[in-house]
Formats: C-alpha cells, sequence, structure tokens
C-alpha cells in the first residue's frame, strides 16, 4: 500500500497543474484574451417580406458609438442572404487591419436591391433596437429590417 507521502507528493502535482492551467502557464503557452464579436439574428418585419428580392445584397455595419458618420468599423457583405440570418461580427471583419474591434458600437443592417453601397428606394433597412451594443455582450444583437426606402 502506498504510503501518504506518495499521496502528498501527487495531490501537490495535481495542485501545481492546476494553477499553471488557470494561469495559462502549463505548456509554455499564455493566456490569450478572445477577442471580442457581435452576434444575433436579421429578420424581416412580416409585412415586407414581399418587398425581398432573391439577388439582394445583405449590409451588417458597425459604427464606434461616438461617430455617426464617415467609415464604418466593421462591414460584412453577403449576397443573396436567407432569412432570417444568423451573423457574427468579429475583428476579421474590421474596415482598417489592425484596428481593434471593442467598444460601444452601433449596429445597422441594409438589405441592398442592387448590391452597391448607398441607400436607394426599394432597399430595406433596420437596426438594433437597444443601440450602442458593447462588442463581447452576451445579449444577442438582434435586428429586424422594417424601413422601406
Amino acid at each position: 500500500m502506498p504510503s501518504l507521502k506518495v499521496f502528498g507528493m501527487a495531490a501537490a502535482i495535481v495542485l501545481l497543474g492546476g494553477i499553471a492551467s488557470y494561469f495559462g502557464l502549463a505548456h509554455g503557452c499564455s493566456k490569450q484574451p478572445t477577442p471580442g464579436i457581435i452576434a444575433g439574428t436579421i429578420s424581416v418585419e412580416p409585412g415586407l417580406a414581399d418587398k425581398i428580392d432573391s439577388s439582394s445584397t445583405l449590409f451588417i455595419v458597425a459604427r464606434q458609438a461616438d461617430v455617426p458618420f464617415g467609415p464604418p468599423l466593421a462591414v460584412q457583405r453577403i449576397e443573396r442572404p436567407e432569412f432570417p440570418f444568423s451573423y457574427i461580427l468579429s475583428s476579421e471583419d474590421v474596415m482598417r487591419p489592425g484596428t481593434p474591434f471593442q467598444g460601444k458600437v452601433s449596429i445597422k443592417s441594409q438589405l441592398d436591391r442592387d448590391g452597391k453601397v448607398g441607400a436607394e428606394p426599394g432597399d430595406i433597412e433596420g437596426e438594433y433596437a437597444k443601440n450602442p451594443a458593447e462588442v463581447g455582450q452576451e445579449e444577442a444583437v438582434n435586428i429586424t429590417l422594417n424601413k422601406l426606402r
């Protein structure tokens, strides 16, 4: 039967392994922060469903909350989306590489009939009802396309 000393050493090794893992020291790697995201679902108001052109392009735009105009922080362009559409915006979608995707952002979306940037008659728009959203928030950032241009 193993001695109490062996059990004590085993417990110490397990404890040290747990501490190393907690602080990201196991296997020589450091603890990396996970990048922030904004995620949710985009749907279309039922009264506008018949206005959707199957060849439309969906734009999802994030702007820093304190910068209401100028280039957006991040954008996604989706050809021929099907609704409801689930999305995730992250640092991979920023307009200027290296710009951090963080803080408070306003999220808007536009279903564009001709696929070109800029609102025109026939486009359908919507935004997150609780704008601004916080990058990394756990609550879904859902958008309803509810405004016909």
